[in-house]
């Protein structure tokens, strides 16, 4: 419930807003609706939803908020939980861009990563999603979403956006989601509306623009860049937008967003409203630099330093493991690490990595130990884990306790060995099945550390 707005907030959108303030009040002493991405391939079956997001393929919204951390499928990659103005970028994407080619996307300020996971299903499997977040544990956070969405072909990195100067002119579409004041989540966060202030503001378009010059000088002639905040003024949005096309070579791309939607065309970009949309306030301007658009190069591929293609031997432990082995190069490193990149995306991922040195890429597939392989929690979400490593589906509160890494009984007839655990088909993590006992390989740091009920 929102009464203590800050007035100088509240002067500037009575202002901007006119007869519509007292709706946008109003709106913001409701409750925020619930809304969730849900994964193109794994599927999450809802008792209940209560409509769609209207600008996303598979955004919906749900009649009351559950304890998300309490569905194994949740764990298991199935929906991203998501507010549901933010997915407007989905249009701006299949909007300014072709999808059907080779693309090379960048994510310039990723975590928590719900932008990284739409655009990743949204490009196709012969392009490159790069997501990149500078602050250490957020990338964390990241790696981890984007882990359970389970594509091959995305790749991380923990970067300050001036590092990126190696990738001049390198990316299709750039998205760059700016640190802001935060006034769009007013209504979610009512601790963003104590810490808002007009000078944060002044700062929030300042730091922006610090990042817009080094995002603009990644988009290649002809590419397209997405800017967007979770906020409503001015400095922050347009006059940042504008600032591009007085200072770079780009200019604005308009959307087709039907009228029913409620979001609001504000020249330059959109704004949804709360009170004009079932979602809080985000801001989104889609802009393309002057140029005509190639065909990305792929040259051969350069080594990744301390990487290294796996033995003939070596491969023949690992390929069972994949689905589609002969579609991807396996790499090994010192500690016997595999990571498993496509074929068709190795030059490009060899690239980035010789650029910047904190990386993550591909799928995480495990590690050789000696005879053995162990399979990686990375593998076990990916959609691309062998669909003939034997299963065995838990029920919720058996899903629920393997996840909380305890001790779990499954049916005597599942034979020794590696075994998926699953939810409702959805892979959860693998355990080990030996004579006496089975070993719950469910990471750590991933583990739920809440009571179950």
């Amino acid at each position: 419930m929102m009464d203590n707005l800050p007035l100088p907030f509240v002067l500037r959108m009575q202002q901007s807003l006119g007869a519509e303030w007292p709706l946008f009040q109003e709106s913001l002493k409701q409750p925020s609706p619930v809304s969730v991405r849900n994964h193109f391939f794994k599927e999450k079956k809802w008792k209940e939803i209560s409509g769609k997001v209207k600008w996303s393929s598979n955004g919906v919204y749900l009649p009351e908020r559950p304890i998300f951390t309490l569905d194994p499928a949740f764990h298991a990659g199935a929906y991203y939980v998501q507010e549901a103005s933010s997915m407007l970028l989905e249009q701006a994407v299949c909007q300014t861009i072709d999808l059907g080619r080779p693309l090379r996307v960048l994510d310039l300020a990723a975590a928590p990563g719900g932008k990284s996971t739409l655009l990743a299903e949204l490009i196709n499997s012969d392009s490159l999603l790069v997501a990149n977040e500078v602050i250490r544990n957020r990338y964390q956070v990241l790696r981890y979403n984007l882990s359970k969405w389970g594509y091959a072909h995305t790749m991380s990195s923990n970067h300050d956006t001036r590092d990126f100067d190696g990738l001049s002119s390198w990316f299709d579409l750039v998205l760059l989601d700016a640190p802001c004041s935060g006034e769009g989540l007013f209504r979610k966060d009512p601790g963003a509306a104590e810490e808002w202030s007009e000078d944060a503001v002044q700062l929030c378009a300042a730091r922006q623009r610090r990042i817009v010059a080094d995002a603009v000088r990644l988009v290649r002639p002809g590419g397209v860049l997405l800017y967007s905040t979770c906020t409503y003024n001015e400095a922050e949005n347009g006059a940042n937008v504008r600032w591009i096309q007085s200072e770079f070579d780009f200019e604005p791309i308009a959307l087709h967003l039907l009228s029913d939607w409620g979001i609001e065309a504000v020249n330059p970009g959109y704004q949804c409203f709360p009170h004009r949309v079932p979602g809080e306030g985000f801001y989104l301007a889609a802009l393309r630099k002057k140029g005509t658009l190639g065909i990305p190069d792929r040259h051969k591929a350069a080594s990744i330093a301390g990487w290294g293609t796996l033995s003939a031997k070596q491969a023949a432990m690992v390929q069972p493991w994949l689905r589609d082995p002969d579609s991807f190069l396996l790499l090994g490193d010192e500690q016997q690490s595999v990571r498993a990149i496509p074929h068709a995306l190795a030059p490009w991922i060899s690239t980035v990595a010789t650029k910047l040195r904190r990386t993550d890429w591909g799928i995480e597939v495990g590690t050789i130990k000696g005879k053995d392989f162990i399979p990686s929690a990375e593998l076990a979400l990916s959609l691309h884990v062998s669909t003939s490593i034997p299963s065995v589906d838990l029920d919720r509160q058996t899903a629920l306790h393997f996840l909380k890494k305890e001790a779990i009984a499954i049916p005597a007839s599942i034979s020794g060995g590696w075994v998926l655990a699953r939810y409702e088909g959805l892979n959860l993590g693998w355990m080990k099945v030996l004579k006496d006992r089975i070993n719950n390989y469910y990471p750590k740091n991933w583990r739920i550390l809440m009571d179950i009920p």
